[in-house]
């Protein structure tokens, strides 16, 4: 997905992308997307070589519950800003200070790529680890039974074997 900038007409342009769940900007991301995600942006060109793109990334995913394992629907908005800025060669600007918020471009260039950008959100944005409730008591480990649903007749020890070894020093007296 890309902002066509010949289309900027007066400094700013704004537009609604729609991104579908089998979309190359989504590759790789673990939870279900059940429907188109919509991506709002708007491009200011405050000066010659700069575009700054603003908006919001919002729609819903499906992901397991961490403890019990059902889909839960993950809603999110998050807000975005990149500044695209036409640039010197990669080898003149390295370890520049200050430059971690810009994504430089080609002098000239005639759009900007935002696959990038959807994905950075996407995968650090949104909840990887979702509780279906915030009250919820998960599966029994012996049985699988879901607790939320119901107990179960399961009785087990919680026993931590890293400890095993430490046992010993408990008994002992020192000299």
């Amino acid at each position: 997905m890309f902002v066509d900038l010949s289309r900027i007409d007066g400094g700013r342009w704004e537009e609604r992308f729609f991104i579908e769940p089998a979309s190359p900007a989504v590759v790789g991301f673990e939870p279900e997307i059940p429907e188109p995600l919509v991506l709002d942006v708007e491009v200011r060109n405050p000066s010659d070589g700069t575009y700054v793109v603003t908006g919001s990334l919002s729609g819903t995913v499906l992901a397991p519950c961490r403890r019990c394992l059902k889909p839960t629907s993950i809603p999110f908005d998050i807000p975005l800003r990149v500044v695209f800025q036409e640039g010197r060669r990669d080898a003149e600007r390295d370890d520049e200070p200050g430059d971690d918020d810009i994504v430089w471009i080609e002098r000239g260039a005639k759009r900007l790529e935002l696959d990038e950008q959807v994905r950075d959100l996407l995968f650090l944005e949104t909840e990887r680890f979702p509780l279906c409730r915030p009250d919820c008591k998960g599966v029994c480990p012996e049985c699988g039974q879901d607790l939320n649903v119901g107990s179960c007749d399961c009785t087990f020890e919680a026993h931590d074997s890293r400890w095993k070894a430490l046992e010993g020093l408990r008994s002992t007296e020192p000299e």
